[in-house]
């Protein structure tokens, strides 16, 4: 017994970390999931927490926001393919309890118009301390993502942030379909173009056909517009990401262009070319009169002295 006793307080110093520590270091510890909310669903959240709002197709539509007075900003629903998506931060100082989310349409104007209680969260308490943590939390928030995902079938731009992905000297086209009769009226300009498409079309859809620069580098570029007429700057209109060219391929879409425009000149050319051949020819003939003028005064004077 007595050497057990020995044994026992021998190993105490090992013992004594372990239970300081707890049973919950002996596995590292994982980030809870981020929060979710579904149409006529309830999520509990915390202050600070990043709620995703998802819905599908007939829940609600492109556009709509989505607003809880828990919710730091409202949430403007977004295409990610096949879903509508918007995220949205718990505020700080919401307190404990359960608050709508009102879903109001895309075109509604006023506050109060057809506001529509989509979902609920609930708000779970926390102390002071996880509090000031929160508010440090949301000051690192990364910016929203805009960018868009709709689906492959659809044309492109669907929205100012339908972000598609093109490869650099390809030709790729673009449709608007909200500017009827404005045909051969908007031009559009990308540093990511080599010519300045026009848009075109006789009824409610305008397309135009763009091609991108061989030597454009892989990134994110703005496609502005510009209407007949207007006043001040260009504005966004689409936005497209350019991929490498395919490799193995030569890319001569700057060459085409450049021809192009080169085959627009050629008229000019030609015509210039002609006026030189008729003006050389009109000297020739000119020089050749006045030189048999000159031979027959000779001969003239030649008989008359004999």
């Amino acid at each position: 017994m007595d050497r057990f006793r020995r044994a026992a307080w021998a190993a105490l110093p090992l013992l004594l970390p372990l239970l300081a520590t707890g049973p919950a270091s002996a596995a590292p510890s994982t980030p809870s999931p981020s929060p979710s909310l579904t149409y006529g669903g309830l999520a509990s959240v915390r202050p600070g927490d990043t709620l995703t709002i998802d819905a599908r197709s007939g829940e609600a539509s492109y556009g709509d926001t989505l607003h809880a007075s828990v919710f730091m900003a409202t949430g403007r629903l977004r295409m990610r393919d096949p879903l509508l998506t918007t995220t949205v931060t718990i505020a700080c100082d919401a307190r404990p309890g359960t608050q709508p989310v009102i879903r109001r349409g895309a075109g509604d104007v006023g506050p109060d118009e057809h506001p529509f209680r989509w979902a609920r969260v609930r708000v779970l308490p926390v102390d002071e301390n996880a509090r000031r943590a929160c508010r440090d939390k949301v000051k690192r928030l990364p910016a929203p993502d805009l960018e868009e995902r709709w689906a492959p079938g659809d044309t492109w731009p669907q929205s100012e942030w339908d972000v598609r992905t093109f490869r650099a000297g390809s030709r790729v086209t673009l449709t608007d379909n909200d500017d009827e009769g404005a045909d051969g009226h908007i031009s559009l300009t990308s540093r990511a173009f080599a010519d300045r498409p026009v848009l075109r079309g006789a009824r409610a859809v305008l397309t135009a056909t763009a091609t991108l620069k061989c030597a454009a580098a892989p990134g994110l570029y703005v496609v502005y517009r510009h209407d007949a007429g207007q006043s001040g700057p260009d504005r966004p209109w689409a936005r497209l990401r350019v991929a490498p060219a395919a490799s193995g391929r030569s890319c001569s879409t700057d060459q085409a262009a450049a021809g192009s425009a080169g085959t627009s000149r050629a008229p000019v050319v030609a015509w210039t070319a002609g006026g030189v051949f008729l003006a050389t020819a009109a000297g020739t003939l000119l020089f050749r009169r006045a030189r048999n003028r000159r031979l027959g005064d000779q001969g003239a004077r030649g008989r008359s002295a004999v």
